[in-house]
């Protein structure tokens, strides 16, 4: 007789056991990496970690608002520039430097989302290029504030009471433990209601708004939420580099952070972290190989740049979904259930 007590959840039991199994996984390599890498490649894995939580906020924006922005390199280089600027000129703590840095993101993010908040795919794509364009150009422009097109020096490093974080080592935990947060934050955020709502919206905007949802509003929110994660990114790279400069923050950038975004996965947060991987490896791989083919540095450049143009092309259209959603469609041929 069949037992009626049973609990059949195997399939949610064994996903369980899997998350569980991915989780332990990552935190023992996160432990143990620095141990296992070099100095070099422990330092780029600590700018990998930098580069993924500005990538997470954008996902957000472009995989759930369905809004494409050219400017996360730009917030990127406000919260930069917030923190070096008051570190250096009004020699604050460089804890209240960072909070600063996204504040001042938050709220010109807030700013800008306002102004274009009519405005629907690609003119908000180019309103927020030229934002882009502007920032850049008084970052030059500004060069008592800013160091000019030099860039600026002298910024401190993190530091815990009397304990200042200089090693790679340190840096590699302290970055990926606020990245884990960031990326734990927003994937409850994706899941909540304030999620699925920007979710419908991202579907049909129309349908959203007859239904009662305030579409402007959660799209601006979702906009000032991409702009703190680029802000917070940019407070901890200018701390971590010790030197900004305008050549960094540029349209190059942005499309890189685009490309990470489309590469992982539009609709997975934490396809973030696979797409900075891959984009940053290509990187490495492409600065080593090309001045090999192309003896001006320039040529390098500019291919560079083609490359990746085209890889962003290949990937909308060949794999809209990204290396994550290419996976959960061999999975589920794997299972049948396509």
């Amino acid at each position: 007789m069949e037992n009626r007590n049973e609990v059949k959840m195997l399939p949610n039991d064994l996903t369980i056991t899997k998350r569980i199994g991915y989780s332990l996984f990552v935190m023992v390599f996160l432990l143990f990496a620095p141990l296992l890498l070099g100095s070099y490649f422990t330092g780029m894995f600590v700018l990998m970690g930098i580069y993924t939580i500005a990538a997470v906020g954008l996902t957000l924006l472009m995989g759930y608002a369905g809004l494409v922005s050219l400017a996360q390199a730009s917030f990127w280089g406000i919260g930069s520039y917030v923190t070096g600027i008051a570190t250096t000129h009004f020699e604050w703590n460089i804890w209240l430097s960072i909070m600063l840095a996204i504040i001042v993101s938050a709220v010109v993010a807030g700013i800008l989302g306002f102004v274009t908040r009519n405005m629907e795919g690609h003119y908000f794509t180019l309103a927020t290029l030229g934002f882009g364009i502007v920032l850049n150009i008084i970052l030059v422009e500004e060069g008592d504030w800013t160091g000019g097109s030099s860039g600026m020096t002298g910024i401190p490093s993190l530091s815990f009471l009397e304990y200042s974080i200089n090693s790679e080592t340190a840096w590699f935990y302290l970055i990926w433990a606020v990245t884990i947060l960031v990326l734990l934050l927003f994937r409850n955020l994706v899941h909540s209601n304030w999620g699925r709502n920007l979710r419908s919206i991202h579907s049909s905007s129309l349908a959203s708004s007859a239904m009662g949802i305030n579409t402007g509003r959660f799209r601006l929110q979702a906009f000032i939420l991409s702009a703190v994660t680029g802000g917070l990114s940019g407070a901890l790279y200018s701390s971590y580099m010790g030197f900004i400069s305008p050549a960094v923050f540029n349209f190059e950038m942005s499309i890189k952070f685009v490309l990470m975004v489309v590469v992982g996965g539009l609709v997975s947060i934490w396809g973030a972290v696979i797409g900075v991987v891959v984009v940053m490896l290509l990187v490495e791989f492409l600065r080593d190989y090309l001045p090999l083919i192309f003896h001006h540095s320039s040529a390098a450049g500019a291919i560079e740049i083609i490359f990746f143009g085209l890889l962003l092309i290949i990937m909308m259209i060949y794999m809209p979904g990204g290396i994550v959603g290419a996976i959960e469609n061999l999975r589920m041929k794997w299972r049948g259930e396509q």
